[in-house]
This record gives structure tokens, sequence and C-alpha cells, in this order.
């Protein structure tokens, strides 16, 4: 019989992916929403920064014209409205997203990282996909010509 070796945990990337730096064409105010959620991480403050996290979600909920009777719901309509976003982005928004209680330092930037994804696929990716597709039909337009 063979004794079982460790595994050792693989290492994080050592550059940042795109979305977690946030552009500038998502909204204003979601963007200071997410540098305070952001500095508040930092500093450790993790009472101040999972009120602003969660204030996140409901600004992306209000935005978006996905207000519900109650969080699940608002959030079940927002993933509705953008099929594109992944359903396990949402699933933390769901987990950690809610109450009133202050999340750890990880569960804090867990969901900092899913609002920052989330943002991303809606308003960066989004406006890419439209303009895309605009330059596309352009171009067939100038076939039809």
């Amino acid at each position: 019989m063979s004794t079982p070796t460790p595994v050792a945990a693989a290492p994080l990337p050592t550059t940042s992916p795109r979305f977690l730096e946030v552009d500038d064409r998502v909204p204003a105010p979601l963007r200071k929403l997410l540098d305070e959620a952001d500095g508040c991480l930092d500093m450790a403050f993790t009472t101040g920064g999972t009120a602003v996290a969660r204030t996140a979600v409901r600004t992306i909920v209000q935005m978006e014209h996905a207000d519900a009777s109650d969080y699940a719901t608002s959030l079940l309509t927002l993933s509705e409205k953008h099929p594109a976003v992944a359903p396990a982005l949402f699933q933390i928004l769901a987990m950690l997203g809610s109450g009133e209680e202050p999340l750890t330092q990880d569960a804090l930037r867990a969901l900092i990282v899913a609002v920052k994804a989330i943002v991303y696929e809606i308003y960066v990716l989004g406006a890419e996909r439209v303009e895309r597709l605009m330059y596309v039909h352009q171009l067939v337009e100038a076939l039809k010509r």
C-alpha cells in the first residue's frame, strides 16, 4: 500500500486578470463603490468593505432594473437579463451578497472579485459585443449596395 503524498497548492497567477481593473465604461457610481470596497479590504476594514460591496450589488440590481421583492429573485432577474454572465458568479452573490454580518477578508475578496467580473461582463464585454455586431452589420449592409 502506498502512502499519499501531499500536493502543493497551485500558485496564484502573477498578473491580474483585466476585469479586476474596473473599466471606465462601468458606470461611475459602481466604480466608486468598488474602489471603496477595495480600499476597505486593503485596510482590513471588513465591516465597511462588506457593506460597500453589498451596496454595489444592490446598485447593479437597480441600474439594470432587476429589482424584485427579495434578493434571490433580484439576482435571478439579473441573471436572466444577462445570460452571458456565468451562473457561478450569481451563486457567489447569493452566498455572500446578502445579510448583515461582516464577511471574512477572504470572503469579502471573493465577493468583490465576483462583482467586478459581473460588471465587466455587463458593461465592458456587453458593449464590445454590440460594437462587434454593429461593425459586422455595417459590412453586410455595404455588400447589399
